[in-house]
């Protein structure tokens, strides 16, 4: 069982995600320069969708203000994206990409449609979610393998993943309802539940089986165990045996 994390090959797809991510972050330092800001109409904001900018659903991942983040954000595609991608289908890690980066963007925009004024220009953007979630699967297949926390402190994946998900969630409870850490957070939910519940589905199962399962291990805690019926005689009001 391999212990450290290793630098896999930059896989095709994260290298497209990288180029595109990368171009329009220079892009928009560019526009900036001359007055415009590119994140205003690439950004997610329920403004942007009430005023037509349909597009910003698609775009928002790929938008960035700081180097810094967009430093890390690509290094985290490749190191772990590209490992990810390479142990997974192309197809799934696509699918996997969606469910954690696109969900939460659904209910960003609900939340600003349902607050209203305040929040209709409150943007949200970037690939912090999508890597956090990327983050997750890697601490759940590669549990026991050594990162480095800041680059200098190693400590075990899953410990890892726990501290940027305690991180995140401080960020969100000292921030305000309109902070992006709450998404953040939803991101790494979502991908800890897509990949449980595909590995059910793997293993035969299925949304009503798991459903099935649930209702008979609830229907268990209200039975009753009768080892010797001369000891323990059931109440006239309980059945006396059960199937």
């Amino acid at each position: 069982m391999q212990s450290q994390m290793y630098v896999p090959p930059l896989s095709k797809l994260n290298k497209y995600i990288i180029i595109l991510y990368v171009a329009l972050f220079i892009l928009g330092k560019i526009l900036l320069s001359n007055g415009i800001n590119l994140s205003s109409y690439l950004a997610l904001t329920s403004g942007g969708i009430k005023s037509g900018l349909i597009f910003q659903l698609i775009t928002f991942p790929f938008i960035d203000t700081q180097f810094i983040t967009v430093l890390f954000n690509c290094l985290i595609l490749w190191f772990i994206g590209s490992e990810l991608e390479n142990k997974w289908s192309a197809l799934f890690y696509v699918k996997f990409l969606g469910v954690v980066t696109y969900l939460p963007g659904v209910v960003f925009l609900l939340m600003g449609l349902i607050i209203g004024k305040s929040m209709n220009f409150v943007p949200y953007f970037g690939l912090n979610g999508l890597n956090l979630g990327l983050l997750v699967a890697y601490a759940m297949i590669f549990s026991e393998r050594t990162m480095l926390f800041m680059f200098i402190f190693p400590m075990k994946a899953k410990y890892f993943c726990m501290l940027l998900a305690g991180v995140e969630m401080y960020m969100a409870l000292s921030g305000n309802a309109y902070s992006s850490s709450w998404m953040h957070l939803l991101s790494m939910g979502l991908a800890y539940g897509y990949l449980c519940y595909m590995s059910y589905v793997a293993r035969g199962g299925s949304l009503m089986a798991y459903k099935a399962k649930m209702d008979r291990e609830k229907m268990k805690g209200k039975l009753t165990l009768i080892k010797n019926e001369e000891e323990e005689k059931p109440k006239s009001s309980d059945p006396k045996y059960w199937q």
